[in-house]
């Protein structure tokens, strides 16, 4: 007799538990939400059978997530700020300290202004910030052409018309180009944390969106290096990074002329620096 598929979604937490996933039952349940097309709230109270091909698909993206491929990169969708997200390997799957970001560029950005999301990856925080500013003039810039196919179609999927993707090296591809608020999430992990990260991370997420030179701070350094010809005088920048850098690049950005200022993310850690040119 075929399971039902509320045994289906208890088989999945189960074995979610023992690969010791952080939330076994909300995981078991986007993947069987995925497979089942039922609404998560029945997931874990259904009596209907489950049917042969349901059981087949729940059962091979189990065997997946337990070689430690992310959830998200199964279903291939991430929710980020107000907005859902496709997502691939070929970008990193967005973290909540960043919608903080978005929340300060919100703050920050004046009306009819211009933000400049550099290493856009799937467009998240371009994408967030025009889901509340239609006004706003957008361009999310990546240097990696795999990574802005699928900003451009998430952009084209959520009618973001005020969003421009740009294939860049940071700045290369932007001429004398000057933005009020420019946001940054760009690679800043060490290399030498590599076999410290979760496999998840490690095995699965683009390593070029991660890892930076310079204990992290490599291509942070680069952009602050042409951070001035552009940003529009008066203009924030506001970059997120490894608590462990905060003080480093403020103290570059000072050096550079801007004030700066470290954010801290929801548990207290210093994750963001933000600049301000002269007005």
């Amino acid at each position: 007799m075929a399971p039902t598929i509320r045994e289906l979604f208890s088989h999945g937490v189960a074995e979610l538990e023992k690969l010791g996933a952080a939330s076994p039952a909300a995981e078991a349940g986007i993947l069987l939400e995925h497979v089942c097309h039922l609404p998560p709230l029945e997931l874990g109270t259904s009596s209907r059978p489950a049917t042969p091909a349901e059981i087949g698909s729940f059962d091979a993206l189990l065997r997946r997530r337990t070689a430690h491929q992310p959830v998200q990169y199964l279903v291939g969708r991430a929710f980020f700020h107000d907005i859902e997200l496709e997502v691939s390997p070929a970008v990193l799957i967005p973290r909540p300290e960043t919608e903080l970001l978005v929340d300060r560029v919100l703050e920050l950005l004046p009306a009819g202004g211009s933000l400049l999301d550099l290493g856009t990856g799937s467009g998240a925080i371009a994408l967030a910030v025009a889901h509340h500013r239609p006004d706003a003039g957008i361009v999310g810039a990546d240097i990696s052409p795999e990574a802005l196919r699928v900003a451009r179609r998430n952009r084209d999927r959520l009618g973001a018309s005020n969003v421009e993707l740009v294939c860049s090296d940071l700045f290369s591809a932007l001429a004398e180009r000057r933005f009020d608020v420019i946001a940054a999430n760009l690679p800043y992990v060490p290399e030498e944390d590599r076999d410290r990260l979760a496999p998840e991370v490690a095995e699965h997420e683009p390593a070029l969106a991660l890892f930076a030179a310079e204990h992290g701070t490599g291509v942070i350094r680069r952009a602050l290096a042409e951070l001035k010809d552009h940003l529009a005088p008066g203009g924030h920048a506001l970059f997120e990074l490894d608590p462990r850098q905060a003080s480093e690049i403020a103290e570059r950005m000072k050096s550079l002329g801007f004030s700066a200022t470290i954010r801290r993310d929801l548990a207290g850690r210093d994750r963001f620096v933000e600049g301000v040119s002269e007005p």
